[in-house]
């Protein structure tokens, strides 16, 4: 049989949801400051252990990695703003959620899973905050290398922010004398001023050299963007039917009450 026992009462119910498929296999108690989680059938061990093992690998991830990644910023890397740490919890999160493409960060969770595997496989009454302390000890290593892939792509996130928010300024303060572009969503994204003629390369070549920028100095024409950040207008009207386009909601974030979104159906050329 199977005993599981949980000092905090959060770590025994997100455990217990985990795991419970059949009510009358598994049984949740409490009893004073502890908290338990029971399966009721011997027969049934067996069975139960890839669900024992899958449901504490959960608890962990939910419960545990973000307090010991939080150690590992304030002490390993020297993070002190709560903000930062806040953010980089939250990348990880989506890490956790959504693995990003193309990016090879250390196996944490796999050193996790085996820790769980080995420690549940010879015990029957598992005391989570041994296994906790035990886990960490075995992972920390790794956990460290991980924590720093976190911190690499927050300070990219940080970097990036930093760069709209230059765009962002030259939109605002920048006076190049355009008025007003329209922008249509067709097969790609194509600039109009707003005699009806379309905007070319050579124009936004010359805006360049005209109104120079480091914020966008450097940009590639062929970047859908790039245009509208080079020529700063004061107003752009963007005709799109798409409810998603990365491109497009950057261009609203940066020109924020300067921008205007449209259905295709109006665009007037």
């Amino acid at each position: 049989m199977f005993d599981l026992s949980f000092s905090k009462r959060l770590e025994a119910e997100t455990f217990y949801n985990a795991i419970v498929s059949e009510q009358k296999l598994w049984v949740y108690e409490e009893s004073g400051k502890r908290f338990s989680v029971k399966l009721m059938h011997a027969s049934s061990r067996e069975s139960a252990y890839v669900d024992v093992v899958r449901a504490l690998h959960h608890v962990v991830r939910k419960r545990k990695i973000p307090a010991w990644m939080e150690g590992v910023l304030r002490f390993s890397y020297h993070f002190e703003d709560a903000d930062e740490i806040q953010r980089i919890l939250e990348i990880e999160q989506d890490f956790d959620s959504h693995p990003p493409a193309g990016l090879r960060l250390p196996p944490i969770h796999h050193y996790i899973k085996s820790f769980i595997q080995e420690y549940v496989h010879v015990r029957d009454t598992v005391l989570f905050d041994d296994l906790s302390a035990g886990c960490l000890a075995h992972v920390h290593r790794c956990l460290t290398d991980y924590t720093g892939k976190v911190i690499d792509e927050y300070k990219q996130e940080e970097s990036y922010q930093l760069l709209v928010d230059s765009w962002r300024h030259r939109v605002h303060h920048q006076d190049t004398g355009v008025q007003l572009l329209h922008i249509l969503d067709d097969h790609g994204l194509t600039y109009f001023h707003d005699e009806g003629n379309p905007l070319s390369d050579s124009e936004t070549r010359l805006y360049q050299k005209q109104y120079p920028d480091e914020a966008v100095s450097d940009l590639p024409l062929e970047w859908p963007v790039t245009p509208a950040l080079v020529h700063a207008p004061e107003e752009i009207i963007i005709y799109s039917d798409q409810a998603e386009n990365s491109n497009l909601e950057l261009l609203m974030n940066i020109f924020e009450e300067k921008a205007v979104w449209k259905p295709k159906s109006q665009f007037p050329f």
